[in-house]
């Protein structure tokens, strides 16, 4: 018998695929608990990795969102948006510098860089 999450997650999975959307940005069943905010590149600024730390597939530590790539320390990152999660902790929507990776990291993590607007995600509450 298929659990409700599981029929869930193929629900999603089989509408990215009508939508065109990649296999990669579908949701898998471990991921369904992993908010995904909306964004929009609208901070001008950058910021740059204090240590060696997990970009996650959204705003949360842990195993909650999928674990994009990790990145050293030094590595900068051109922020987007910004988010608070409901911890109330400052997220950043950022992509890698001479890469098309994208993700989230949490301000902990890094250092501010020039131009930082903290422009909020369409709809989140920062």
């Amino acid at each position: 018998m298929k659990t409700f999450q599981t029929l869930a997650a193929a629900a999603v999975i089989t509408a990215a695929a009508f939508a065109g959307a990649p296999a990669a940005n579908a949701a898998t069943t471990s991921e369904l608990g992993c908010p995904r905010p909306r964004v929009a590149n609208v901070d001008t600024g950058y910021v740059t990795m204090v240590g060696s730390f997990n970009l996650k597939a959204g705003p949360y530590a842990g195993g909650r969102c999928a674990v994009i790539t990790r990145l050293a320390k030094g590595t900068v990152l051109y922020v987007h948006c910004w988010v608070l999660n409901s911890y109330r902790t400052p997220w950043a929507y950022a992509r890698v510098k001479g890469t098309g990776t994208h993700g989230w990291m949490s301000v902990d993590n890094v250092r501010y860089g020039k131009n930082l607007n903290f422009l909020k995600c369409p709809g989140s509450e920062l």
